[in-house]
């Protein structure tokens, strides 16, 4: 079974090959990709193009937004072919970060992406709720903040006006 590190990997190259294929990013992304799946075959790198292609191709050839549900389906189609891709070459998972790293570098900036009752943004998510509605966000995996909070001794949050901010060395 693939490293869960891995797995996300091949996760984020399947959302980075979508992302990619709806926008002016897609002929150098889609060139990437396919010398990366091919791995110097040139039977296997014409396949990987013809996929790339049809992916292309499902995505901008809809009127109007494309359903999420497509979105979703061929994110994780990408994500399974490069999964089995490092699965069968762990090695080349630093190809692949890098690839994903260039293509991401030239995707519109400040992009976000939900589904599944997720959202997953490149910079600054601002929660908020009206009316009486209730808003709440919770993260998960391995994110930290440029330099741990601590609360002052008043017991206020650094920041929030009660007492003095105070940042842990």
């Amino acid at each position: 079974m693939l490293a869960e590190n891995l797995m996300a990997l091949a996760s984020l190259g399947g959302r980075t090959v979508v992302a990619a294929a709806c926008s002016d990013a897609w002929e150098g992304a889609r060139r990437g990709f396919a010398r990366l799946l091919g791995r110097g075959d040139p039977r296997q790198q014409q396949l990987a193009d013809r996929r790339l292609e049809e992916t292309h191709g499902q995505l901008n050839g809809v009127a109007g937004e494309v359903p999420e549900q497509v979105r979703v389906a061929l994110e994780e189609r990408w994500a399974g072919r490069l999964e089995d891709l490092l699965e069968e070459d762990p090695e080349i998972a630093a190809e692949l970060r890098a690839l994903i790293g260039e293509v991401e570098a030239t995707l519109p900036a400040g992009g976000a992406y939900a589904a599944d009752h997720a959202l997953a943004a490149g910079r600054d998510v601002n929660i908020s709720a009206a009316g009486g509605g209730v808003a709440a966000g919770v993260i998960h995996g391995n994110v930290a903040p440029p330099g741990p909070t601590v609360r002052d001794p008043v017991g206020g949050l650094p920041g929030s006006g009660s007492g003095p901010s105070v940042r842990a060395r």
